[in-house]
């Protein structure tokens, strides 16, 4: 039987958070203004604005020179603001499954144009969150549902489907920091709270869930 095990990028993988990297990124570089960055921000945390939709707002002005030079943009974050914090202990523990003979896969919420890079980096496969494009230019639209929440189901069976399986046939592993990530956690057969959220961490106790601190 084959076995696959999906990491969450941020706070799990990764020490940090590659949607604040490139947002104080595009500041700096002026191709976000920063009272736009400021009133998406309060928007969220009052949760008057979803993930999708600040994304959408975010990338109107990050990605307004086209996909090519918003992947160039997204590739130096990478390099610069994400790959030197990478978990020293996950980078262990994707290894141990890599030795198992598992398929590894990134499952991140973030930007395509920022997961590709690190995926690239490691080797690995991934899914992460797809802004639909047409003549090189975002459209505003997504390809498929955003890879949040419920959206990593899909994005983890359309993984298994091309692999010519399907997740109910894997001895499945899922690594995450956040209780967003509940329903892929429930579905999988070994479910890890990596560095959890205190909702996430008291979930993971009642149900005898394993627990690791990265």
């Amino acid at each position: 039987m084959k076995t696959v095990a999906f990491f969450d990028l941020d706070y799990t993988l990764l020490k940090a958070s590659s949607s604040i990297a490139y947002t104080k990124a595009a500041i700096k570089q002026r191709r976000l203004p920063l009272w736009v960055a400021g009133q998406v921000a309060g928007l969220l945390a009052t949760k008057r604005l979803g993930f999708v939709e600040a994304h959408q707002q975010l990338m109107s002005y990050i990605g307004r020179a086209g996909q090519a030079d918003t992947a160039r943009f997204c590739e130096a974050v990478v390099k610069q603001s994400l790959l030197p914090h990478l978990s020293i202990q996950g980078l262990a523990r994707v290894k141990w499954h890599e030795q198992e003979g598992h398929q590894v896969v990134l499952l991140s919420a973030s930007l395509e144009e920022l997961v590709r890079p690190v995926a690239n980096h490691l080797n690995i496969d991934y899914r992460a969150t797809y802004f639909a494009k047409q003549h090189d230019r975002y459209t505003g639209e997504l390809v498929g549902p955003a890879c949040y929440q419920a959206g990593k189901i899909y994005w983890a069976n359309h993984w298994c489907a091309e692999q010519g399986s399907q997740l109910a046939d894997m001895v499945s592993y899922f690594y995450s920091d956040s209780s967003a990530d509940l329903p892929l956690l429930e579905l999988v057969q070994h479910p890890i709270a990596v560095n959890p959220s205190r909702k996430l961490k008291n979930i993971a106790a009642a149900r005898g869930w394993q627990r690791v601190k990265w």
